[in-house]
């Protein structure tokens, strides 16, 4: 007979009769709970002992899971050590919907019963467990997608506005007119050369030439004038 998909809430309760592994105190327990692939981890209880009580729930998903296992631990500094470990099915729980065991203890090594622990099953049917999530098919998804559109700019800025040119503001006179322009006449061409130029000394003229007075004749002398004996 298949069993109803749903949510089991796992109770677990206490246990009694562990075995204690520390020589000169008392263990510290918790314990650990899979279903399927999920986990679950108790609290630890400092110093408990070999029987002690957690009565914590844990919630699961079952479709086709139908064992739950549970490993006690004692928790130490260096490495914890395994107490046991305890196999509990879900079948009943799933057909009646609620249930309560003491699951036997079974020692890693020696493979025997060293106490129990307590669970509590409370099963829930949930048949939406079996539909498995809405995929959306390629064309759905790409009938759903809307390209990315590419803006468009234009290839160069807008113009700028044209401004009017400036006008001169009214009562101020305007640039004066430019300046005539002065041209010289035509150089007057000479027809030919003078006839004749000046002809110039280059030392002045020299100065008047006074002839000196004949010598007097030999063996006399004149008389010089305005001289008298």
């Amino acid at each position: 007979m298949a069993l109803s998909a749903g949510v089991i809430k796992v109770t677990v309760e206490y246990a009694k009769g562990l075995k204690d592994t520390d020589l000169f105190s008392k263990i510290d327990p918790y314990a650990v709970l899979k279903v399927g692939n999920q986990k679950f981890r108790t609290r630890t209880l400092q110093g408990a002992g070999t029987s002690p009580v957690w009565n914590e729930t844990f919630t699961f998903n079952v479709i086709n899971e139908n064992m739950l296992e549970i490993t006690l631990f004692d928790e130490d500094v260096t490495r914890d050590d395994v107490l046991g470990s305890a196999s509990i099915p879900l079948a009943k729980a799933r057909i009646h919907k609620e249930d309560r065991l003491q699951a036997p203890v079974i020692r890693p090594k020696s493979l025997r019963q060293k106490g129990f622990v307590s669970i509590h099953l409370k099963f829930e049917p949930n048949d939406a467990l079996l539909t498995p999530p809405t995929q959306q098919t390629p064309n759905a998804q790409q009938a759903s997608y809307t390209p990315y559109q590419t803006p468009q700019y234009s290839q160069y800025p807008p113009a700028y506005p044209q401004y009017p040119p400036p006008s001169t503001p009214s009562g101020y006179p305007g640039y004066p007119p430019a300046a005539p322009v002065y041209r010289y006449p035509p150089t007057a061409g000479y027809t030919s050369a003078p006839a004749v130029y000046p002809s110039y000394s280059p030392y002045p003229p020299a100065m008047p030439h006074y002839q000196a007075a004949p010598p007097a004749p030999y063996g006399g002398y004149s008389t010089p004038c305005g001289y008298h004996h």
